[in-house]
C-alpha cells in the first residue's frame, strides 16, 4: 500500500486531494495546524512546518510527500516552507516529492508571494529527488473568498483594473495531483487550468448581482495579474467553468 504523508491537508486543495488518495487505496498521513479525528486510512499529524519536527516525525522510507501548505500573506515564508519540505524528504529518503506551483509563474514576479514561489520550484527541482510539479492556475474557491473580501455594503465590489484570470475549481486539481501521486515522479507535469478566461468584472457579474468598479488598486498581486499575465498559455483545461461551479455554490451566492 502507498503511504502518503500531505502537508496543508486541510485547506482548499487539500480537503480535496485526500479523500481521492484513501479511494485509491493509499494510506494517508495528514498534517494540519488543528487537530483532528483519524479515520480508517487516515491519520491527522497536528502540527507547523516552522517547527519541522511533526513532519520528520510523520514521514518513513518510501513515502511519497505531497506538499501544499502554503502562507501567501508573509514574504519568504514559502520558500522556508518549501526549505524545511525538502530536507524532511530527504532525510526519510522519501520516493516521491510533488509540489504546487502557479500557472505561468515566471510572467508573475512582480508579486513576492509568486517569486517565493518560483524559488521554492527550483529547491524542488534541484533536490536530488525523484519529484512532481503540479501548476495550476488560481481556484475558484480562492477567486470567490477574493471577491466576497472586495465587497462593500451595498453591494459594491471594488475590482483590480485591468485583470483576467482562467481560474479553476480545485477539485480538478486534486483529481490531477491524486492521480500523480500515485504513479511515477514526472517532473514537470503539463499545466492545468480552468476553461474560460474573465476579466475580474466578468467574475464579478457572474457571482450575482451587485455594481462593480474597476480601479487600478495597489496591491502587488493585482500588478502581478496585470496585462494577461496570469492567463496560462499552452495549460489543459479541466472542470467546471466558473458560472457552473458558482451555481452549486450556495454560501456564496
Amino acid at each position: 500500500m502507498t503511504r502518503v504523508v500531505v502537508t496543508g491537508a486541510s485547506g482548499h486543495l487539500g480537503r480535496e486531494v485526500v479523500p481521492l488518495l484513501r479511494a485509491g487505496g493509499a494510506e494517508v498521513v495528514a498534517l494540519s495546524r488543528r487537530p483532528r479525528p483519524a479515520q480508517p486510512g487516515l491519520t491527522w499529524v497536528t502540527g507547523d512546518l516552522s517547527q519541522p519536527e511533526p513532519l520528520r516525525a510523520a514521514l518513513r522510507p518510501g513515502d511519497v510527500l505531497v506538499h501544499l501548505a502554503t502562507q501567501p500573506l508573509r514574504a519568504g515564508a514559502d520558500l522556508n516552507l518549501a526549505r524545511a519540505v525538502v530536507q524532511a524528504a530527504q532525510n526519510a529518503k522519501a520516493s516521491h516529492l510533488l509540489f504546487m506551483g502557479i500557472a505561468g509563474l515566471e510572467r508573475l514576479q512582480a508579486a513576492p508571494y509568486y517569486r517565493d514561489k518560483l524559488a521554492a520550484e527550483g529547491l524542488v527541482a534541484q533536490s536530488g529527488m525523484p519529484f512532481t510539479i503540479l501548476r495550476t492556475t488560481q481556484f475558484h474557491e480562492f477567486v470567490a473568498e477574493l471577491l466576497t473580501r472586495l465587497t462593500l455594503p451595498g453591494p459594491l465590489t471594488l475590482l483590480p483594473a485591468g485583470v483576467t484570470l482562467q481560474p479553476l475549481e480545485a477539485q480538478a486539481a486534486a483529481r490531477a495531483l491524486a492521480d500523480l501521486s500515485l504513479g511515477s515522479p514526472v517532473g514537470h507535469a503539463p499545466e492545468l487550468c480552468g476553461p474560460q478566461a474573465l476579466t475580474f468584472a466578468e467574475l464579478a457579474r457572474q457571482r450575482g448581482p451587485g455594481r462593480v468598479l474597476s480601479l487600478p488598486l495597489p496591491v502587488p498581486l493585482f500588478r502581478a495579474w496585470q496585462g494577461g499575465a496570469a492567463v496560462p498559455r499552452g495549460a489543459q483545461p479541466v472542470g467546471r467553468t466558473w458560472a457552473q461551479w458558482m451555481a452549486a455554490q450556495e454560501h456564496y451566492q
